[in-house]
Parts: structure tokens; C-alpha cells; sequence
């Protein structure tokens, strides 16, 4: 018990990456029939809780930055037409 009690606690982390994937299981079980229908509330109001707070902690992309790498590619391409 001593060692047990001397070992560094690890630390946990979770991403949004880790949330979409709980998002997508519930989801797919929810498709399968893994619920009963008196679970489907509160499967369904954590569901939307989780698609909520990846929406929020999702960053947008830069309108300003998406419009350059459009015209870049859009550059790129016009470069290989001409060839």
C-alpha cells in the first residue's frame, strides 16, 4: 500500500475529438435500439448537451484565411490548365 500511496497521479486529459467520438456511439447506439424508449430523454438530452459544447469549443475557420487558401488553390489550378 505504501507504493501505492507514492505513485505520481497521471494525469487525464479529454479533446473535443474525445467528445465527438461519445457523440457518435451515442448516436450509433441510438440507431441500434440500444436504448429503451424511457432512457430516450435522457440519452437524447445528453446527446444535444455534447453536439452543443463541441459547437461551442469548436474554433470557426478565418473567413479571411479560408478565402486566401481558395484563391491560392484556385491560382494552383489555373497554373496546371495552362500547362
Amino acid at each position: 500500500m505504501a507504493e501505492e500511496a507514492k505513485k505520481p497521479a497521471e494525469t487525464v486529459s479529454l479533446s473535443i475529438q474525445d467528445i465527438v467520438l461519445a457523440a457518435n456511439i451515442i448516436d450509433l447506439a441510438t440507431q441500434r435500439g440500444a436504448f429503451k424508449a424511457a432512457e430516450a430523454a435522457q440519452v437524447g438530452s445528453s446527446f444535444e448537451k455534447l453536439v452543443a459544447f463541441i459547437k461551442a469549443n469548436t474554433p470557426q475557420p478565418d473567413p479571411k484565411k479560408e478565402d486566401e487558401k481558395k484563391d491560392a488553390k484556385d491560382a494552383k489550378s489555373s497554373k496546371v490548365k495552362e500547362k
